[in-house]
C-alpha cells in the first residue's frame, strides 16, 4: 500500500468489514493486533490500474496488480495485490460494499 500522506510503500495486512463497510489495515511486523489505520468504503470508487508501467500518482518503480481506492473525501490509496486474480477479488468485494 502506498500511503496517502507519505508516498512510500508499506506491506500491510487488510481486513474488509461489511457492517459498517470499512477497510482496516495492520502492520504485519508488529505483534499488536490493533489496526494502524483504516477508512470507510461508503461512497468510494475502486478500480484496477494498467500493468504497463508506473501509473500516474504512484511513487516508486512499483508495477503489476495495482488498484486504487478513492474515498468520498478524495483521498487516494494505491494498493498492490499478489496476483491479478487476487486484485480482481479485492475489487469485486470492495465494490459490493460501496
Amino acid at each position: 500500500m502506498q500511503g496517502h500522506k507519505r508516498k512510500n510503500w508499506k506491506v500491510r495486512r487488510f481486513v474488509l468489514r461489511a457492517d459498517p463497510a470499512f477497510l482496516h489495515y495492520y502492520d504485519p511486523t508488529k505483534e499488536d493486533n490493533r489496526p494502524v489505520g483504516g477508512f470507510s468504503l461508503r461512497g468510494c470508487l475502486v478500480s484496477a490500474l494498467e500493468d504497463n508501467g508506473v501509473p500516474t500518482g504512484v511513487k516508486g518503480n512499483v508495477q503489476g496488480n495495482l488498484f486504487k481506492i478513492i474515498t468520498k473525501n478524495d483521498i487516494h490509496y494505491y494498493m498492490q495485490a499478489s496476483s491479478k486474480t487476487e486484485r480482481a477479488h479485492w475489487i469485486e468485494a470492495i465494490k459490493q460494499l460501496t
